[in-house]
């Protein structure tokens, strides 16, 4: 009897304890909005110290659920918006609490993942670093990833080359080979490519801005020596959205004053509990914003991730596909008037340089003799990358004060790279005399109808066919690291960071006549019983038949890192990292051969069309033969390093100080080879410091940045032109953002004094280095729900030099990109976009320093006014 009174009261308690549990489970549920009552979707909110959290819905709407009793610190984050965070109490009863968030574009709560040790706060950082949102990228209405990164402090990206292929200038350090050979830029934490100045097979030219893109993370300079390959000067780091909240969107985009038409969709969801996804793309056909005469743009990307989340930690695994066609331009006619301290750049007769360029209907193939044999190949397939990647990232807490996370990634590029180059313009005359005497041409010059050779404007073209096959660009990149937290107070990072990049491009570049005119109607020139195929030479005379080449290298790089991070006091922090690079480069490097010579240098000649005779054209036809070629047998090391202390000042600021020092390995084809298989510069170091402050104002933030660099560039010989210098630079940045009631206003301006510290130039400023660069993007959003905006995007530069001997100016420019949109319902949006409203001329390149005398030059500018319309829905 006894023990079933027990039995019973021991059921009773067990009973009344499961009441109370279930009792004590409680929700947290509200809204999130703006200042200005409007409804925000994808607020993370969190309770601190706990792995319980949500995010907000479409509508707004949030729920934790299943909370305990107990006193929480509730954080409600969003990328553009301050931190919310209200102390709860939780006493077995549901809560309903209202959020309010506080727009700031530039918020010093922002959690930052790149190019640090661990994630943290801008405030708590010791690093000069900005994020862009959606918003802003909305506004800005960039037509590539060039023109999307002007809008970062500290970087001049020379964005006139189309969707692709941009020179990047971070804080003075230098634009010595094109590309950016100290930049690094990422998608989701990894490289997109080992080395930022491949030649025709740079980072951007993989890819594509589209709505995938949740955020973009910058930082110049700081801990990027440690936290990446070949990218001291910087980190650009493209990061995906993921789906955990639902939603997506759907938009339609049209040319008004050019033809493209570009359909853009994404949308993600949790499919079950912790587990969603994300999907998007695009897809689009056009002629380009210049007149070409030709569909030039032509293809789309598709990218997807699944997240599955753990109580102590996630894993995610991603894919993307891209293969997109676009026209890219080169150097192109040019007046150049004036003098050289003070030149103007403007139009020829029947030619616009904001608005044509060298293709044309009548510019299609291009021959060549590749590995040996006869090769043709399409001039419109312009910079044709195709990638497919596949990669997978995790992170987990291990219990104990030990972390650990890691990414990788395989990606399988190749493509195709081909765009006319103005290499000369001049008369006719001129022109002729010129070919004629490098190639031996006979006959009549005429068009290829057969009609004498008369351009309207008396003007001719000499162009090279930048003609490059990208047989293997692929590559795998993966980091692991593991943190150990000591104490309270320090914490212990260790990481490995490896890769691969193969790198295999053939060029077979050729030689053309054209006439200058413009709307994609210029026609070829030939030599009457002399020219094939439309050309005077399938190799490049003019240019001692400098570009027939085939890369086939493979880099191997194993990179272990050590960071550490220590709280000496409650305001500062330390933190610093050690990063130990070794690589390894084999291979064979091909030049091409003159045709006319056989093993004991006697003429032979190519024949190209197989007719069984010898012309004088097929005599002297440059080939790659799939000879062995040249070996490259070469292993490197070198240590890099950078140490911050940042002082929080108080909630609101915060200054901070570093010093770096780094270094770039250089690509296969920025560099010379000796028979020894060694390179004749292996990497190029530079060394940084920085001081810096955060504050965040009343309503915004703003970020002051004070910094030295030098550069030890190695001198070596690409493309027949001697590179490596010295060069040191220091220079200001000043960033903020501010809103006031409707209107918002965010900017950056950079000032660098930039100069050549070594060589024939010592003391010159470096080419392409403007003194300031800056960008100011006011908006005003107005409606009952603000939903309606209105905006503009100011990009300036000031004069800078075409080359290192400061002969031939660049005047400075600004221009202008604005949009316009309105809100006809609940989720359906009409904006209007226009980049470079007022047509603005803006000069980035000079091939040499032009010919004033003649009042001609060849050069590369920005693209007019291209206006587009786009009807977006969002659900």
């Amino acid at each position: 009897m006894e023990k079933q009174i027990n039995f019973k009261n021991l059921l009773l308690m067990v009973l009344m304890l499961s009441s109370t549990a279930f009792v004590a489970q409680s929700t947290i549920s509200g809204t999130v909005k703006d200042n200005s009552g409007n409804l925000i979707p994808g607020v993370n909110i969190l309770l601190k110290g706990t792995a319980k959290g949500a995010s907000s819905d479409f509508d707004g709407n949030y729920k934790i659920n299943n909370v305990g009793n107990g006193t929480y610190t509730l954080i409600a984050s969003y990328i553009g918006f301050d931190n919310f965070t209200k102390e709860v109490i939780v006493n077995s009863s549901n809560i309903t609490l209202n959020i309010v968030i506080k727009e700031n574009a530039q918020s010093l709560d922002e959690i930052i993942v790149t190019g640090v040790v661990n994630p943290k706060s801008k405030l708590e950082s010791s690093i000069s670093v900005s994020t862009v949102g959606i918003k802003q990228i909305e506004q800005s209405s960039p037509r590539s990833a060039g023109e999307l990164f002007r809008s970062l402090p500290g970087i001049r990206a020379e964005s006139s080359g189309g969707e692709g292929n941009a020179n990047f200038n971070v804080r003075g350090v230098p634009v010595s080979s094109g590309g950016s050979r100290y930049l690094q830029l990422q998608e989701d934490g990894l490289p997109i490519m080992l080395f930022g100045d491949t030649s025709f097979g740079n980072a951007d030219n993989f890819l594509r801005i589209d709505s995938n893109i949740g955020r973009v993370e910058a930082i110049r300079g700081g801990s990027a020596s440690t936290q990446t390959s070949n990218g001291p000067a910087g980190i650009i780091n493209l990061i995906s959205k993921t789906g955990r909240t639902e939603g997506g969107t759907i938009g339609a985009t049209y040319g008004l004053d050019f033809q493209t038409s570009r359909l853009d969709f994404e949308y993600g969801t949790p499919i079950g509990e912790g587990l969603y996804y994300h999907v998007g793309g695009f897809m689009r056909v056009g002629e380009g914003p210049r007149d070409i005469g030709y569909q030039g743009n032509k293809g789309g990307q598709i990218k997807a991730n699944l997240t599955k989340e753990f109580k102590n930690g996630y894993v995610r695994t991603y894919f993307k596909y891209l293969n997109d066609r676009t026209v890219m331009y080169l150097p192109m006619p040019v007046s150049l008037t004036g003098t050289n301290a003070n030149p103007t750049f403007g139009n020829l007769p029947g030619f616009d340089i904001t608005s044509d360029s060298s293709h044309s209907t009548n510019i299609q193939n291009t021959f060549s003799v590749y590995d040996g044999n006869p090769t043709q190949n399409d001039i419109r397939d312009g910079n044709n990358p195709v990638s497919a990647s596949f990669g997978a990232e995790f992170s987990f807490d291990l219990g104990d004060n030990w972390k650990v996370n890691g990414k990788a990634r395989y990606s399988n590029n190749s493509g195709q790279w081909n765009a006319p180059f103005t290499a000369n313009v001049g008369t006719v005359a001129e022109i002729e005399a010129l070919v004629r005497d490098a190639s031996g041409a006979t006959g009549a010059l005429t068009f290829q109808d057969g009609s004498p050779f008369n351009p309207s404007n008396g003007l001719a073209q000499d162009i090279r066919y930048f003609d490059v096959t990208i047989e293997d660009l692929s590559n795998f990149f993966s980091d692991v690291k593991v943190s150990k937290a000591i104490n309270d107070n320090i914490g212990v990072t260790v990481g490995m960071f490896s890769a691969t990049q193969n790198t295999k491009i053939g060029w077979q570049w050729s030689s053309a006549i054209s006439e200058v005119a413009g709307g994609g109607t210029a026609r070829l020139g030939v030599f009457d019983g002399f020219s094939q195929g439309g050309a005077y030479s399938f190799g490049q005379p003019v240019w001692g038949n400098c570009c027939q080449r085939k890369y086939n290298t493979v880099h191997n790089v194993n990179s272990p890192y050590v960071g550490v991070d220590a709280e000496i006091s409650e305001k500062l922090n330390f933190d610093g990292s050690i990063r130990f690079e070794n690589v390894n480069v084999n291979g064979t490097i091909n030049s091409g051969q003159l045709s006319n010579l056989d093993a004991n240098g006697d003429l032979i000649g190519f024949d190209y069309n197989s007719d069984g005779v010898i012309s004088p054209f097929e005599e002297t036809i440059p080939t790659i033969a799939g000879n062995p070629g040249q070996a490259i047998s070469d292993n490197y090391n070198f240590v890099s390093f950078s140490a911050g202390l940042n002082y929080k000042l108080n909630d609101g600021a915060a200054i901070f100080g570093r010093y770096s020092k780094g270094a770039s390995g250089r690509a296969a084809d920025r560099n010379n080879y000796g028979t020894d298989g060694l390179g004749d510069v292996q990497f190029d170091e530079i060394s940084q410091f920085e001081v810096g402050l955060k504050k965040r104002l009343d309503n915004g933030v703003l970020n002051v940045t004070g910094f030295l660099s030098n550069t030890d560039e190695g001198i070596s010989n690409e493309l027949n032109r001697t590179v490596g210098n010295p060069f040191k630079a220091l220079g200001l940045e000043v960033e903020s953002a501010y809103r006031f009631g409707d209107f918002s206003i965010n900017g950056s301006i950079t000032y660098t004094k930039a100069e050549i510290d070594g060589g024939d130039n010592k003391g010159n400023k470096p080419r392409r280095q403007a003194d300031f660069v800056y960008n100011f993007a006011p908006a005003y959003s107005f409606g009952a729900q603000k939903q309606h905006l209105l905006g503009i995007t100011v990009l300036g530069t000031s004069e800078s030099f075409a080359q290192d001997d400061n002969d031939l100016v660049m005047p400075g420019y600004a221009y202008i990109n604005a949009v316009a949109k309105v809100s006809l319902t609940k989720g359906l949006s009409l904006s209007v976009n226009a980049n470079n409203l007022f047509d603005t001329i803006g000069v980035t390149e000079v091939e040499g320093n032009g010919n004033i005398a003649g009042g001609l030059a060849a050069a590369r500018t920005i693209s007019g006014r291209s206006t587009t319309m786009t009807l977006q829905y969002s659900f």
